[in-house]
């Protein structure tokens, strides 16, 4: 047999470690399929957490949909209270053309930023957008573990305020909400405990109302800075090339991811993606 087309098995700690070390991890050649990334998953992470704008494929996958625009780089769901500490992508089918995942090493953009800059990130920014009423039921239902959205209110929505420091928000029309949320742009909460320029300040907002960022003392980042931002870190960022069946596993506190273009009909690709909570010790 060519020992080139023998299948290797990641084992768990390998994965866990490399996860740790290096930020993320691919899996190439070792024959996971949609059910089998979703249980590993399962396994990696002690909870997983959903998008309530993506359609779900297995209980713990969904499906990755937005349209075929280059995406900046962002960590996903990074304009929530609750991001995921971890997530992974499985490709069934690889785009042809374009649809390249691009990883950027937020700790290697913060140990090039400036003083300047640093400083100027060194304070949370208040993240502000409009919430339509499926969304805030759908979200707040998820993390209140509420089968039925719909039966969410005012009362459940106030309560998942509460719960988490720096969200507030204000009535809007047709019963949604101004949103506002508090948030470092730079995290010290991934799991190699560096400091990392991870966040969503270059992301795309395809299935919601694009945020307003603003700084600690109420101005709002300008576009010269986001230019310059997305051209610091393309400098460190590097791309995955999908084939068929590899499975991409990331530290979503300490790396931006994004893609390019996808230059090939949406249907000849399909992605699945995964989100989790903490690493579970047992893995």
């Amino acid at each position: 047999m060519n020992t080139a087309q023998q299948t290797v098995t990641t084992t768990h700690s390998q994965i866990k470690q490399r996860l740790i070390e290096q930020g993320w991890v691919l899996l190439r050649h070792e024959n996971y399929d949609v059910t089998s990334f979703s249980e590993l998953m399962n396994g990696l992470c002690q909870r997983l957490t959903y998008d309530p704008a993506r359609e779900n494929i297995t209980r713990q996958s969904q499906k990755v949909d937005a349209g075929s625009q280059a995406m900046g780089l962002h960590i996903e769901n990074g304009s929530t209270p609750l991001p995921p500490d971890i997530i992974a992508f499985f490709s069934e089918k690889s785009a042809s053309c374009g649809s390249q995942t691009t990883l950027c090493d937020g700790y290697q953009v913060w140990q090039s930023l400036p003083e300047t800059l640093k400083q100027q990130f060194a304070e949370p920014m208040t993240i502000s957008r409009y919430l339509p009423k499926p969304i805030w039921q759908k979200y707040v239902a998820t993390a209140l573990n509420i089968d039925d959205a719909e039966q969410v209110g005012q009362q459940e929505l106030e309560r998942f305020i509460q719960m988490i420091p720096g969200q507030s928000i204000h009535p809007a029309h047709d019963e949604g909400v101004q949103y506002h949320l508090k948030m470092k742009m730079v995290r010290n909460d991934n799991l190699k405990g560096v400091p990392a320029f991870a966040n969503t300040l270059l992301g795309p907002s395809y299935n919601y109302e694009k945020p307003h960022f603003y700084f600690a003392d109420g101005s709002e980042i300008s576009q010269e800075l986001i230019a310059e931002l997305a051209d610091r870190c393309e400098a460190f960022t590097s791309e995955i090339n999908w084939q068929d069946g590899d499975l991409v596993i990331i530290d979503n506190k300490r790396f931006m991811h994004g893609r390019r273009e996808i230059l090939v009909p949406l249907e000849q690709r399909k992605l699945y993606i995964c989100m989790g909570l903490g690493i579970n010790p047992a893995f």
